[in-house]
C-alpha cells in the first residue's frame, strides 16, 4: 500500500521560461508544499490553470542518491547573520549562474546582510537591495 498526499496548486504566472504555481492555504492550515515552479516547455500551452502534485512515501532502500544533489545544494559557507558586511565576488564553485554582464555591475560592491535564504543573501547596497546566492557573496571580519 502506497501512503502520500495530493495537493492542489493554482498559476501565479511565467516568467524566464518557467511556470509558477502555488498552494492556496486551506482554512488556517499553513501551505503543505508552498510553491513550484517548473519548466515551461514540459507544459502543455496555454500552462494549465491548476495541477495535481503527488507525494508518495518510499521506504528509504537506496544506499547512495541517485541525482548528484552538489548542484543544488550551496556549499558550505560560514553563517551569514543580519547586519554582516559582505563583498560581491565571482562565483568560482557552480559555475556561471547569472550572465555576465548582471554580476559585473556588482563585483568588489560591499554591502549588508538584510535576511538570508537556504541558498543566498539579500544584500543592501549603495542605491537598493538584491539577492545574491552564497556562492558570490565573501564576509568581511568588520562586523
Amino acid at each position: 500500500m502506497t501512503v502520500g498526499l495530493k495537493v492542489n496548486l493554482y498559476l501565479l504566472g511565467e516568467a524566464d521560461g518557467r511556470t509558477h504555481y502555488a498552494e492556496e492555504p486551506v482554512g488556517d492550515h499553513e501551505p503543505v508544499l508552498g510553491t513550484l515552479s517548473v519548466e515551461s516547455a514540459a507544459l502543455p500551452q496555454p500552462a494549465p490553470p491548476v495541477i495535481e502534485v503527488s507525494v508518495r512515501y518510499r521506504e528509504a532502500s537506496l544506499t547512495t542518491m541517485p541525482v548528484d544533489l552538489s548542484r543544488f545544494v550551496p556549499p558550505p559557507r560560514e553563517a551569514l547573520k543580519l547586519g554582516d558586511k559582505v563583498t560581491i565576488v565571482k562565483d568560482r564553485t557552480s559555475g556561471i549562474r547569472y550572465p555576465p554582464e548582471w554580476l559585473e555591475q556588482y563585483l568588489g560592491r560591499t554591502g549588508r546582510i538584510l535576511w538570508t535564504t537556504a541558498g543566498g543573501a539579500m544584500v543592501k547596497l549603495d542605491k537598493g537591495a538584491t539577492w545574491f546566492p552564497y556562492t558570490e557573496l565573501e564576509h568581511s571580519d568588520e562586523r
